[in-house]
């Protein structure tokens, strides 16, 4: 019934909830301090009504400081988590040509579901100015090689296939150019992924128990120095 006549098969109460219980004044003066040093924390999420990609600069947004600054700097952390189906569509506060209105921001994976750098310097065949070194590191909590996997005949499950599959297919496309771009250039290229033989998720729920095992399986694979890899799956 949520899926059919609502807009997200979970509420989003429970979302809000867990990054407001982690997410406060302290953690919002700490990306601040690290924004001040010229880090940068950033945060994407999919602009439904423009299907543009909103790339969110955290640090800025954090040294604001005030309690609409904190408002925002949660939802938008919401947003980025709200998958398409799952949940339902994070309504963010805009205002533009002295109108004040509202913008519906999913998950960002939507549109760049691996953020490495703008697509002008990916798909033209660009080149950084002078000698510029530097090391590109991809960390991508899914796995990106193609799987088998019997698929039940329901609407869920075929929606959630095929939105996974569009997925893995721009991530692997934004990977590739990734790598050519570090290789025209003379750049270290870093990946890591989840193995394709690693067990899939028993539901498409948050199930704890498989997430701890998939936090273990991280960090064994970089206890035992084989997180990283430089070739292309």
């Amino acid at each position: 019934m949520r899926v059919l006549f609502g807009s997200g098969l979970f509420g989003n109460t429970r979302l809000r909830e867990l990054v407001a219980r982690y997410v406060g004044p302290e953690i919002m003066a700490q990306v601040a301090r690290e924004n001040a040093k010229g880090r940068k924390l950033l945060v994407v999420t999919t602009d439904l009504d423009t299907q543009r990609t909103a790339i969110w600069d955290m640090g800025k947004i954090a040294a604001v400081g005030t309690p609409e600054a904190l408002k925002l700097f949660r939802d938008v952390m919401a947003a980025s988590a709200s998958i398409p189906l799952v949940f339902p569509p994070i309504m963010i506060d805009a205002e533009g040509q002295g109108r004040r209105f509202q913008e519906m921001h999913v998950d960002g994976g939507v549109t760049a579901p691996v953020l490495t750098l703008p697509e002008a310097l990916l798909f033209q065949g660009s080149r950084l100015p002078g000698n510029a070194r530097m090391d590109i590191y991809i960390l991508v909590n899914k796995k990106i090689e193609r799987n088998f996997e019997l698929v039940s005949n329901s609407t869920i499950d075929v929606a959630s296939r095929s939105l996974s599959s569009i997925t893995q297919s721009q991530t692997r496309s934004i990977i590739f150019s990734t790598y050519d771009f570090a290789k025209r250039n003379r750049l270290g290229f870093h990946l890591s992924y989840i193995a394709r033989d690693y067990p899939t998720a028993p539901s498409e729920g948050f199930d704890t128990a498989y997430m701890r095992a998939l936090y273990q399986y991280g960090y064994d694979k970089a206890a035992s120095g084989q997180a990283w890899t430089s070739t292309l799956p």
